[in-house]
C-alpha cells in the first residue's frame, strides 16, 4: 500500500498530508504559538471558514493538534494551553463528539451555552454552533462526521429517508454506559492511526469501527429519529391516519393537498395534521414526501436495466422536477439517485 507525501514548515506550523491505498486522504496538522491566521487556515481546511482570537488578549495561541481526514470521516486530538475563541463564518457541514481529557469547552448553540469537560461525552451539529470557546489547558479527542455520511448510516438503519433534521446534541456519562462504549471504541481508532496511520487508514476494520462509532451514537443519543430506533414505543396509529396513509399510497404519484388527504381521511385539516405529529411524529405532507422518497430509491435499488432513466422514475412517484427531486434526495439518503442506481447494476 503506497503512499504520497508532502511537509511545509511555516514557522512553528507544521503540516503532512498523505494518500493512502486508494483513495484515502489523511491530512496530519501540528501548530505551537501559532498566530490567528493560522489556525484560521486550519479551521477553513480541516471543519469550515472561522475566525479564531486568543484569549486575554494575547497575540498568539499555544495549541497542538493532530488531525487525521479520511473521506468523510475526521478524528483529532487537541490540546489548548492558552485558550482561544473560534467563531464560525459559514456553517460547518459536520456532526462533532468531543471525548475530553482535560479542561472545559463551552458551545453556544441556538442562543444557549453547554459546556464539556472531562465527566462527559458530547455529540452535537456543528452547523448549528456560532462559537467554541476553549478554557486554557483544554485538551479532547474529537470526532467529526459529514452530514452524508451520518445520514446515509441513519436512512440505513431506519430504513426510510431522513427527512427532517437530526438534532444531534446530547452530554452524556462519559465514563459508564454508551459514554464509555464510545470513548473506548474512538481510542482504538486514535492509537491504531497514531501508531501506524498508512495501514490504519485504509484497512477494512477501521472502516467499520467507524462505521460502529456511528451506528452505536445513533442508536444511543437522543436526537429526532430516536424514536424511530426503537420499534417498541411505535403506539397503535389511529383509524384515520392509517386511511389518510392509504389514500396517499393510492394516489402517490397524484398532486395531492393537505385539504384532499383530510377530506378522504374524514377529518379535519388541523385534526389530521395533530395526529401525524403525535404518532408520526411529522406533518401529512413530509410523510407524503417521504413515502415518495422511500418509493423511489426502492426502484432505484431494485432495477438491473440498463436504459431506465432516473426521470421516469421520479415522475412515477410524483416528482415532476428533477432538481429538486435530486436535491431532497441527496438530503435524504446521503447519495444522488445515479449512485443508488448504478450500484443496482453492480454484480454482486
Amino acid at each position: 500500500m503506497g503512499a504520497r507525501r508532502c511537509e511545509r514548515k511555516s514557522g512553528w506550523l507544521r503540516r503532512r498530508t498523505e494518500r493512502v491505498g486508494a483513495g484515502e486522504h489523511v491530512s496530519r496538522f501540528k501548530v505551537i504559538e501559532a498566530d490567528v491566521d493560522q489556525l484560521r487556515q486550519h479551521y477553513t481546511r480541516t471543519i469550515a471558514s472561522a475566525h479564531v482570537n486568543p484569549l486575554a488578549g494575547s497575540k498568539t495561541i499555544s495549541v497542538e493538534d493532530l488531525h487525521f481526514t479520511i473521506g468523510e470521516f475526521d478524528i483529532w486530538a487537541g490540546n489548548c494551553q492558552s485558550g482561544m475563541e473560534v467563531c464560525f463564518s459559514e456553517a460547518p457541514d459536520v456532526y462533532a463528539m468531543y471525548f475530553p481529557l482535560a479542561g472545559g469547552l463551552e458551545f453556544e448553540l441556538g442562543g444557549r451555552k453547554y459546556l464539556s469537560t472531562p465527566e462527559t461525552l458530547t455529540a452535537c451539529d456543528l452547523a448549528q454552533s456560532s462559537s467554541l470557546r476553549f478554557h486554557p489547558n483544554r485538551s479532547h479527542i474529537g470526532m467529526g462526521f459529514s452530514r452524508k455520511a451520518l445520514t446515509q448510516q441513519l436512512s440505513e438503519m431506519i430504513d426510510a429517508p431522513v427527512i427532517q433534521d437530526i438534532e444531534l446534541l446530547a452530554t452524556i456519562d462519559a465514563a459508564s454506559g454508551p459514554g464509555r462504549k464510545l470513548a473506548t471504541m474512538c481510542k482504538l481508532l486514535w492509537t491504531d492511526l497514531v501508531t501506524n496511520v498508512e495501514d490504519a487508514a485504509g484497512s477494512h476494520s477501521n472502516k467499520m469501527l467507524i462505521r460502529a462509532i456511528m451506528v452505536t451514537l445513533l442508536e444511543t443519543l437522543p436526537h429526532k429519529y430516536s424514536s424511530l430506533l426503537d420499534r417498541r414505543q411505535s403506539p397503535a396509529v389511529p383509524r384515520h391516519v392509517k386511511r389518510a396513509i392509504d389514500y396517499m399510497v393510492a394516489q402517490v404519484a397524484s398532486p395531492l393537498t393537505i385539504e384532499e388527504i383530510a377530506r378522504e381521511a374524514g377529518v379535519s385539516v388541523r385534526g389530521l395534521q395533530m395526529a401525524f405529529q403525535q404518532f408520526k411524529d411529522m406533518t401529512p405532507m413530509t410523510y407524503l414526501r417521504q413515502l415518495r422518497l422511500d418509493g423511489a430509491r426502492r426502484d432505484l435499488k431494485s432495477s438491473t436495466q440498463q436504459d431506465v432513466l432516473i426521470s421516469d422514475i421520479a415522475k412515477r412517484w410524483g416528482f415532476s422536477h428533477m432538481g429538486r427531486f435530486s436535491a431532497m434526495y441527496v438530503n435524504a439518503f446521503g447519495e444522488i439517485p445515479r449512485q443508488t442506481l448504478n450500484r443496482s447494476r453492480q454484480p454482486a
